[in-house]
C-alpha cells in the first residue's frame, strides 16, 4: 500500500466513523440494526485535529493491521448494501488519546446494539467489551485475538481465532489421526509458554498409547542436539513446542541441512505465513483457523478491488475484517454465509461448573502441509 493512499484512507476514516447502508426496497416497518466494530486504529497518532503530522514517513507498523481490518469491513459494507436490510454500522477507534474505552462504550448511540465485532488484541479491552456485550445481551465476536481474556459465564462472547489450548488439542488429535505408529520427537526450549504447551500436548495425554520422546534444548539449536534421536532409515516426526518463530526456523534450517534424515516437522500456529520456514528437504505441517484460498474467485475479486482503491496488496487482516463482517451480519439477519473459512462454533464449558457455558469458540482449524515454500495441501479439521 502506497503512502499517499494510506493517508487518504485515514482522512476518509476520520469522516466515516458512523456508516449507514440503505437498501432500495425495505419495508418501512423493518427494524434498523446497529453493528459496532471496535478496531485499534490509533488515528490520533497520525493527526493533530485536521492536520496530518507524520510528514513524509510511512505510517507506523502498529497502525497497519487495524487500518487493513477497517478496509475489509468497509468493503464488506459495500457488499451488504445489496441486501434488503437497513444497517447502522459504527466504527470505534479503541486507541483514542482523550477517550478511554470505558468512556467510548458508555456512548448512548451504541447501547441498543445488535452485533459487536472486535479486532482488539489485548485482554483488558477484550474483557471490557465482553462485559458490555453481556450486560446488553449482545453477541460479540472477537475476530482475531486467540485468547479467552479470562472471560467466564458469558455465552454472548465468541472467540473466532481459537485459543492456544484449543490449537494444541487439535495438534494432538492430528498426530493421533496421522502418526499413530510413529514415535514423536517433542522438541522444546525452556520457558513458561513452552511448559504450558507441553502440558496440554504431552502430559495431558499421558494415558494415551502415543509415544512422545522429549528433547529440551537451549534457545539455539545445533544438529548435535538432534542427531542422537534421528533415524536415517525411516521418516522422523518432530513436534516443535514453541511459539517463537525464530526457534522453529532454526530447527527447520538445521534439519534441512542434513537431507540424509527424512523429517516431518509439526509447528505451532505462529508458523502461518512465516517466510523463513521454507525448506527443500523438510516437510512442514502447521495449523491455522484461516485459509484465504478456499474461495478463489472471491479472493481475486477482492484483491483486484483493493489494488484499484489502495494501490497495493491486501494483508490477511483485510480478509479477516471482510469475512467477519459478512459472515456474522448474515448470521444476524438470517443465516451465516460462508466466505473463505469453515467456522464451527462450539460452547466452552466451565471446568468447575460443567453446565455453565463460559463462551463460544471456533473449533475449526486447517492443517497445512508445506515444502519448498509451497503449500502442498490444506485440510479442514474440526472437533
Amino acid at each position: 500500500m502506497k503512502r499517499g493512499i494510506q493517508i487518504s484512507s485515514l482522512f476518509f476514516l476520520m469522516l466515516t466513523c458512523f456508516l449507514k447502508t440503505n437498501a432500495q426496497s425495505v419495508p418501512a416497518i423493518q427494524e434498523r440494526k446497529t453493528i459496532v466494530v471496535f478496531i485499534p486504529l490509533e488515528i490520533d497518532a497520525a493527526f493533530n485535529g485536521p492536520d496530518y503530522i507524520l510528514g513524509n514517513n510511512n505510517l507506523p507498523k502498529s497502525m497497519l493491521p487495524g487500518l487493513d481490518f477497517y478496509n475489509g469491513v468497509l468493503m464488506a459494507v459495500d457488499s451488504l448494501k445489496k441486501t434488503t436490510t437497513l444497517l447502522d454500522i459504527r466504527i470505534i477507534d479503541t486507541k483514542q488519546k482523550n477517550n478511554t474505552l470505558a468512556t467510548l462504550i458508555a456512548d448512548s448511540n451504541i447501547q441498543n446494539t445488535a452485533l459487536i465485532i472486535s479486532a482488539v488484541t489485548n485482554k483488558a479491552d477484550t474483557k471490557l467489551i465482553a462485559d458490555f456485550a453481556l450486560a446488553h445481551k449482545t453477541q460479540m465476536i472477537s475476530a482475531i485475538f486467540p485468547n479467552d481474556a479470562g472471560i467466564t459465564n458469558n455465552s454472548f462472547f465468541t472467540v473466532l481465532n481459537p485459543t492456544l489450548k484449543t490449537q494444541c488439542e487439535a495438534i494432538y488429535n492430528y498426530i493421533q489421526a496421522n502418526f499413530s505408529k510413529n514415535t514423536i520427537l517433542y522438541l522444546k526450549k525452556k520457558g513458561p509458554t513452552e511448559d504450558y504447551i507441553k502440558n496440554i500436548i504431552v502430559e495431558g495425554n499421558s494415558q494415551s498409547s502415543k509415544s512422545f520422546l522429549n528433547i529440551e534444548v537451549e534457545d539455539s539449536v545445533v544438529f548435535s542436539d538432534l542427531e542422537p534421536y534421528l533415524d536415517s532409515t525411516k521418516q522422523n516426526v518432530l513436534l516443535c513446542g514453541s511459539l517463537k518463530e525464530s526457534f522453529g526456523a532454526a530447527v527447520v534450517k538445521t534439519l534441512n541441512e542434513h537431507p540424509a534424515y527424512k523429517t516431518t516437522v509439526l509447528g505451532m500456529p505462529t508458523w502461518d505465513g512465516e517466510k523463513s520456514l521454507n525448506a527443500t528437504n523438510v516437510e512442514i505441517i502447521y495449523a491455522s483457523p484461516y485459509y484465504f484460498n478456499g474461495n478463489e474467485k472471491l479472493l481475486k475479486q477482492l484483491t483486484a478491488a483493493y489494488k484499484l482503491k489502495y494501490l497495493g496488496r491486501p494483508s490477511d487482516q483485510f480478509f479477516k475484517g471482510y469475512e467477519s463482517m459478512i459472515y456474522f451480519t448474515n448470521a444476524l439477519l438470517s443465516t451465516p454465509m460462508p466466505v473463505f473459512n469453515s467456522i464451527k462454533l462450539m460452547p466452552v464449558y466451565n471446568t468447575s461448573i460443567k453446565s455453565q457455558i463460559d463462551y463460544q469458540e471456533n473449533k475449526n482449524l486447517y492443517f497445512f502441509r508445506k515444502q519448498n515454500g509451497q503449500i502442498k495441501s490444506a485440510k479442514s479439521n474440526s472437533y
